[in-house]
């Protein structure tokens, strides 16, 4: 079978949002751990105080976290690639073969119609494929079709919508 591309496309991180949520998780959790960490270490001689204590350091630890990478996807133009063709789905650098996927469907987020993917198994959340330009309804349709003709036929288990 030749690989056929049914669609591509692209989510950029590089927005003033990304940027703007980036900063306040930063903020947020340097404010917490510059509070925090002080009464942690003058609370080494009592071990239940240090684990109470872990649980908000770990919290503000994980937003630093999380907002650093953010401000790095803006500085760095971060982008997720989407391409669906003949051998599967992959988003960025995750690769979902057609044996994998339950069913491809479309759901509105936020004003847009964005693709959603469900994958096969007894553990297999549902993942959105985010793109910077939302499908229309006709493309989406037009793609639903052509998936359904091609993958359908040779995917039993592979459902639309």
């Amino acid at each position: 079978m030749t690989q056929e591309v049914y669609h591509t496309a692209t989510y950029h991180y590089r927005r003033l949002s990304t940027l703007i949520v980036g900063m306040v998780c930063v903020a947020f959790s340097s404010f917490f751990l510059i509070l925090l960490v002080p009464q942690w270490v003058a609370a080494w001689r009592d071990p239940s105080k240090l684990v109470v204590g872990l649980f908000p350091i770990g919290i503000s630890s994980l937003f630093a976290f999380l907002g650093t990478m953010l401000i790095r996807y803006y500085l760095t133009d971060f982008r997720l690639e989407l391409r669906i063709d003949s051998q599967g789905v992959q988003y960025g650098r995750r690769f979902y073969p057609w044996t994998e996927i339950g069913s491809l469907s479309g759901r509105w987020n936020h004003g847009r119609l964005q693709l959603l993917l469900h994958r096969r198994g007894l553990i297999a959340l549902d993942r959105y494929l985010l793109t910077d330009i939302a499908l229309t309804e006709y493309e989406y349709d037009r793609l639903m079709e052509r998936l359904n003709d091609y993958i359908g036929a040779l995917y039993p288990h592979f459902r639309i919508g």
